[in-house]
């Protein structure tokens, strides 16, 4: 909740002026890269279980104190550690999933893990505007309480099994498999896979972040209009994710259905050249999602794939680097190709960037047959 809201408490409620504000979002930032290589480290050597009680715990005593501060300086630390321990959980989450699946089940049980999510980012927002509509302040307590709540629920529900190991013959998939275990920067195929995964995300994450723009500015639509395109998304991944990656991972290799979802997404730009009004980009939305339902699921069960059970952590760490590396040059990319060519060429860029998704899943699926 705090962090949809976080721009406007500092400007408005603490009083930081543009710059300090964009300082501390950097800062935030940082502490999530951090936190994710951090977190992907710490559960090689003691495991995700651990990592997962401490990353909540953490947030929960950085949320309350984050709720106490107004000094700059004190922000832009409090807001690093903050970032630090969430997202220190995230490899660790990939890492639980994968401890409590097979490769019968995996995908299923990644996009089962999305759907939570999903519902998660749909709540969340719309509860955190009403409380800060009442007090900043109620953002802090409501995060910090369900950071609170969640690491107890990983407590008992994850404690009881978290000695236990899914058999490796069980856990992997052999059309991804390396020749040897190995650290990921030594694994060709997987440095292959992390740009393929940041580009696609710029692509993605534009349509969330700095779209916002051009549907207020070129197409006039309101603030509702925008929500209600933003909400569909949601919706349609988590009533449809699961049920469809089900059906279709045993209809054809992880690298098909990649590919498909990137062009998917090459077809969303190349409609948004040409069409215009609400009807359409309803439609293009409901394209938009079904390529992250078609790359997202299968994109994690490769990283999960060429990992061991003894570097899974770094291979998961370094995946969720490559989608937040997306998140800090998807602004950048977008604004300025805005603001020196136009919203015509910024789609154009896109398209390339969905086309070079699809080279490099060609690259990467033939390194894997050379392993």
């Amino acid at each position: 909740m705090v962090v949809f809201f976080m721009a406007v408490y500092l400007r408005d409620d603490i009083g930081l002026d543009l710059a300090q504000v964009g300082v501390v979002m950097s800062c935030y930032g940082v502490g999530a890269l951090v936190g994710v290589y951090a977190g992907g480290k710490l559960t090689d050597k003691i495991g995700h279980y651990p990592v997962m009680v401490v990353s909540l715990l953490g947030g929960f005593v950085m949320f309350m104190l984050a709720s106490q501060v107004e000094e700059f300086l004190s922000l832009c630390v409090v807001m690093f550690l903050l970032s630090a321990f969430g997202d220190g959980f995230r490899p660790a989450g990939m890492v639980a999933i994968s401890h409590c699946s097979n490769k019968d089940n995996y995908t299923r049980s990644v996009s089962l893990y999305r759907l939570a999510i999903n519902l998660g980012f749909s709540i969340g927002p719309a509860m955190g505007g009403l409380l800060a509509a009442m007090d900043y302040q109620y953002l802090f307590w409501a995060d910090g309480g369900t950071c609170l709540l969640a690491s107890v629920f990983v407590y008992f529900f994850l404690g009881k099994s978290r000695q236990d190991s899914v058999a490796e013959s069980d856990d992997i998939d052999k059309d991804a498999l390396p020749v040897v275990e190995r650290p990921p920067w030594k694994d060709r195929a997987f440095l292959i896979f992390l740009p393929l995964v940041t580009i696609y995300a710029i692509a993605f994450f534009q349509l969330f972040s700095t779209m916002s723009l051009y549907y207020k500015n070129h197409e006039g639509f309101t603030e509702g209009q925008i929500g209600g395109i933003l909400a569909l998304n949601g919706f349609l991944v988590a009533a449809v994710e699961l049920i469809l990656v089900s059906k279709i991972e045993r209809l054809g290799s992880l690298y098909r259905w990649i590919i498909w979802g990137a062009l998917m997404l090459t077809a969303s730009y190349g409609m948004i050249l040409f069409l215009h009004g609400y009807a359409w980009f309803l439609f293009i939305i409901v394209v938009v999602s079904f390529s992250e339902m078609f790359v997202m699921p299968f994109t994690n069960t490769f990283m999960n794939n060429r990992s061991g059970k003894a570097n899974r952590g770094q291979y998961a760490s370094l995946y969720v680097m490559a989608w937040s590396a997306a998140s800090v040059f998807t602004p950048i990319i977008a604004t300025n190709t805005m603001e020196s060519f136009g919203y015509q060429a910024l789609w154009w860029v896109m398209i390339a960037f969905t086309l070079a998704v699809v080279l490099l899943t060609l690259w990467m699926k033939r390194a894997v047959a050379s392993d």
